[in-house]
């Protein structure tokens, strides 16, 4: 017996007066034609049929010697993988005009590194000649950049603007912002760092004036004392001699001498 069956009945039903009898079909629930339907309609209902993109970012991060790093994170939702996409870093909590934009550059999937010159944006960022340098390393759903020049009046809340561009459709999410913290450079020159000798005390290393005027006293010093020493030795070598007494008698006129 077939797993679908087929039953004739009639239906009847009256027609400007007059009765017709049309034959009627009714299927079971395995007949392959709505097999078909069923499991084609689970599929296009399993498919996602829109786009999502989110964008997340480190929450903080400090610059050493004007460099500092951070990490933009995305996760794209979608029928399709994005080939090829673009990220733009932007100073400051709103806005995305031109004078807030420090970096921007585009990359696809398969590109591990980039790397661009930008500026400095937004209000009080000071020498806008002075650029900065962006640097980004690319991995599966997420871009590790660093910005290489910023001073300390550059610490700001900044924000990756993540763009898909191909395949459509087009997305552009930001992500939730980073606060880099430059500190400031001391003007101060930088004291001697303290060392320690094979006995593992703390020593500095002087200063080089100081070291010259030591070097000079102690030529001086040495001077002085080898000046005494000859005349000491002189004293010892000639004291016990007693002193010549005259034998001049008158006659010749010049005394005894030696």
């Amino acid at each position: 017996m077939p797993l679908w069956r087929m039953h004739y009945s009639s239906i009847s039903f009256q027609n400007d007066g007059l009765y017709k009898s049309l034959p009627h079909y009714s299927a079971g629930p395995f007949h392959p034609v709505i097999m078909s339907l069923a499991l084609l309609t689970g599929l296009c209902l399993c498919l996602p049929t829109w786009n999502a993109l989110t964008v997340f970012q480190t929450y903080r991060a400090v610059s050493q010697d004007g460099e500092v790093q951070f990490c933009c994170s995305y996760n794209h939702i979608g029928r399709h993988v994005p080939e090829e996409l673009r990220v733009t870093l932007y100073r400051g909590l709103f806005g995305e005009e031109e004078e807030q934009e420090v970096c921007t550059s585009s990359f696809s999937h398969n590109q591990t590194l980039f790397q661009t010159k930008g500026e400095r944006g937004g209000v009080g960022a000071g020498d806008r000649e002075t650029p900065v340098l962006c640097r980004g390393q690319v991995e599966a759903g997420m871009v590790n950049l660093t910005i290489s020049g910023l001073r300390g009046n550059d610490t700001d809340l900044y924000r990756c603007a993540i763009e898909v561009m191909y395949p459509p459709p087009y997305l552009r999410v930001f992500g939730n912002g980073t606060l880099l913290y430059i500190p400031e450079e001391p003007d101060c020159p930088a004291l001697e760092p303290k060392r320690r000798d094979d006995s593992g005390s703390l020593w500095t290393r002087p200063p080089l004036v100081s070291v010259a005027w030591v070097s000079l006293l102690l030529m001086v010093v040495s001077n002085v004392a080898f000046v005494l020493y000859q005349v000491l030795q002189r004293k010892k070598r000639f004291g016990g001699i007693a002193p010549m007494i005259s034998q001049n008698d008158g006659r010749f006129g010049y005394g005894n001498f030696q």
